[in-house]
């Protein structure tokens, strides 16, 4: 069993022994992020381009968007279809499409990971367990390097539908809302939300 084989929420919850629970992430109002005219611009091509396949849609807007957080915070990075085996036992391996990181000069994934970004392409829900399973991967990799992160976030999107989660522990919490392409700002206003959150506590921990 690999990522891609946690194809229910149940199912990562009875094999990982976390517990969901579907709350409200973010406090509102979010305060709109300003994007650059080169994610403007990669928004707009992407409506010219057809979007039949989860690949295309990834390349079109998902990774623009990832490289608009690169561009707000040069200590960010992200590395996209990763092979991350971290526990065969727990069925934890398999491919990443994204890991976000704050690691920009390497070329290896390295810990902290602190968010990562799983897509899909038809609904959200068909991509829950698989986000959590990545997630929980995520959190049992920061440990194994010796980097304290209280919480990993995930987010399941279809390119133009995201719902983020977030890790505590064995606690998820899924958010309430969904949030769409054209609420772009909010969208790229939350993944940095999620950066400077994770760096401040990263900083904190530090001796």
């Amino acid at each position: 069993m690999a990522y891609s084989e946690f194809t229910t929420l149940k199912q990562a919850e009875k094999k990982l022994g976390v517990e969901s629970q579907v709350v409200y992430l973010f406090q509102k109002p979010i305060t709109p992020a300003t994007i650059s005219a080169f994610l403007a611009n990669d928004l707009a091509e992407a409506k010219e381009i057809p979007m039949s396949s989860e690949k295309a849609k990834s390349e079109a807007i998902i990774m623009p968007v990832l490289k608009e957080i690169k561009r707000q915070r040069k200590d960010f990075n992200f590395y996209s279809g990763y092979t991350f085996d971290v526990d065969s036992q727990l069925s934890l391996t398999g491919v990443c499409d994204y890991l976000l990181t704050f690691r920009p000069d390497k070329e290896e994934i390295t810990a902290p990971i602190f968010c990562l970004v799983e897509a899909k392409n038809r609904t959200i829900e068909e991509g829950l367990g698989q986000c959590v399973a990545e997630m929980y991967a995520a959190k049992l990799f920061n440990e194994q390097e010796g980097e304290n992160i209280p919480c990993i976030y995930g987010c399941v999107t279809t390119a133009y539908e995201w719902r983020f989660l977030k890790l505590e522990d064995t606690k998820v919490f899924i958010d309430r809302e969904y949030y769409y392409i054209n609420q772009i700002t909010e969208i790229l206003a939350i993944l940095l939300q999620i950066f400077d959150t994770a760096k401040s506590k990263e900083l904190k921990n530090k001796p």
